[in-house]
């Protein structure tokens, strides 16, 4: 099992949901740019649209260095890539779409094990996709079951949500807001104040530059001075906080105002 593959799709995966329209450049832009914040450095935008290219579009193997590997797996919640190796499940789905959660060290002959017995594991945040597979097997079928009440795994009820059983998808949040560092993706009809329309481009490279003292070069970085207040950003535009307009950083204002 490719591990790294593994990985890789889940990091993408889960930005997506952060922009929902975002390409796989924007993905890998904003990836770039939240480690940039996170660790004090990143790889670019094209190395992570390589790495997801080779491992994840074309299934091949990819080298990726150990530290981009821990960076990856903290981003998801997990202490390292080691971390991850050891405790990490996903979720696999069979062509008619049943799927079920498995460990990231089962081999495929554990896994199809699983499957042929429903086998579940119920956590938390418990995974559950249930198609019309199982309406094939009976009159009711185990849909129907969890639909009238739930399904007892163990000496637990496991009973998912209504629309994680019919696979109901949630509209893309279309507005965002400025929350101080960045722009959040949020649905138009929240009661957040200052909602605008969402720029998938802001959302993924428009970033308050929080520590000046870790810009290096003055190449992609603009600034706006405001009552001799001297604030950083990684993208062109204006200020939200003043409605300033940015300028491009000059060495000048990073020797002055940088440390």
């Amino acid at each position: 099992m490719n591990k790294k593959k593994i990985l890789l799709k889940t990091v993408f995966d889960n930005t997506k949901k952060i922009l929902p329209r975002g390409s796989k450049s924007s993905v890998a832009s904003y990836l770039s740019s939240e480690f940039e914040q996170k660790f004090k450095y990143s790889k670019d935008e094209r190395t992570f649209v390589r790495f997801y290219t080779a491992l994840v579009e074309n299934n091949s193997d990819y080298d990726i260095d150990d530290v981009t590997l821990d960076w990856f797996s903290e981003y998801i919640g997990y202490k390292d890539y080691n971390d991850f190796c050891k405790n990490a499940t996903f979720t696999k789905t069979t062509g008619d779409s049943t799927t079920v959660k498995v460990s990231i060290n089962d081999d495929e002959e554990s896994i199809a094990e699983k499957f042929s017995k429903i086998f579940i594991t119920v956590t938390n945040n418990p995974i559950f996709n249930l198609p019309e597979f199982f309406t094939k097997q009976s009159n009711l079928g185990i849909l129907g079951v969890i639909l009238c009440g739930g399904l007892v795994v163990g000496n637990q009820i496991f009973k998912p949500k209504r629309e994680e059983i019919l696979g109901i998808v949630h509209p893309p949040k279309q507005c965002m807001y400025w929350n101080g560092k960045e722009y959040i993706p949020e649905y138009c009809n929240d009661t957040k104040n200052d909602l605008i329309a969402i720029d998938p481009k802001k959302v993924a490279n428009f970033k308050k530059i929080t520590t000046p003292d870790t810009i290096r070069s003055v190449r992609g970085i603009w600034y706006s001075k405001y009552q001799n207040e001297v604030e950083f950003f990684t993208a062109d535009g204006v200020n939200p906080d003043n409605g300033k307009e940015l300028k491009s950083l000059t060495d000048g204002i990073l020797n002055k105002y940088g440390n």
